[in-house]
């Protein structure tokens, strides 16, 4: 019971479960300090908080920091106009993804609390009507999920609002399997067990389906990261702009 539980969790957290018991990799992880919306035709990565805010914009082979254009050798404006034609494409491909992970992490939560909750059919009906509205927010704001917390954000009030009643439904089932004799504690963890195993193949078949998109998606963040790296163009202070980092080989350490 405590294994399928951690795996609804982590799929309600964001995160691949199947990903440490299949071979299911999604290639590479993406790390970056700015959060990115589409702004008309361009792009607009922000970072910090009052004075000490920041923001570049990217559009038309342009480059705005804070509303000022910057100037750009012929190299850069190439860089910027192929950074943007990967953030165009790169637009639908999110979106893709994260409605699978946020229906991923729902189909989860149901089938848990289908098992486990003390009142599952009231906490089954709420799912359904958050899971539509998670996937509103999807579609609304595509490139959310390339911020880092635009899923914390998403499935941390769903947590919050489903995963006690999961947990108390789960306790007191327990509980009483425990002073019912060896036969209905048997059937308990049975039950559990089957549970766990059909969860986790309807998982991992999800997730694995996936793969090939999350590949794609990994090798365009990384032509990205190269074009950004390879920028002239610096911040006001001297930094890079540094939009992105990329490791292709997350699996490695």
């Amino acid at each position: 019971m405590k294994k399928l539980l951690t795996l609804a969790l982590l799929l309600a957290a964001g995160q691949s479960a199947a990903h440490d018991r299949t071979n299911v990799h999604l290639g590479c992880d993406v790390g970056s300090d700015w959060s990115v919306a589409p702004y008309r035709s361009a792009y607009l990565f922000t970072r910090g908080e009052g004075s000490a805010r920041t923001e570049v914009g990217l559009g038309g082979g342009r480059l705005f920091v804070d509303g000022k254009e910057v100037t750009l050798a012929d190299a850069d404006r190439t860089r910027i106009a192929g950074i943007e034609a990967e953030l165009h494409a790169l637009e639908p491909e999110l979106r893709q993804v994260g409605r699978e992970a946020v229906d991923i992490a729902f189909t989860a939560l149901v089938e848990v609390a289908r098992g486990l909750s003390s009142t599952p059919d009231r906490t089954i009906a709420d799912l359904q009507q958050g899971r539509v509205r998670a996937l509103a927010d999807i579609d609304r704001q595509p490139m959310g999920v390339f911020n880092g917390d635009a899923i914390e954000g998403i499935v941390e009030p769903i947590i919050e609002r489903f995963v006690p009643d999961i947990v108390g439904g789960a306790v007191s089932s327990a509980l009483k399997a425990a002073f019912s004799g060896d036969e209905k504690r048997d059937a308990f963890q049975a039950r559990m067990d089957r549970m766990e195993k059909e969860l986790d193949t309807r998982v991992d078949a999800r997730a694995k389906a996936l793969e090939p998109l999350a590949q794609q998606m990994c090798r365009r963040l990384e032509r990205m990261d190269a074009l950004d790296d390879a920028l002239g163009a610096r911040l006001p202070n001297g930094d890079a702009l540094q939009l992105l980092r990329v490791d292709p080989n997350p699996h490695r350490h």
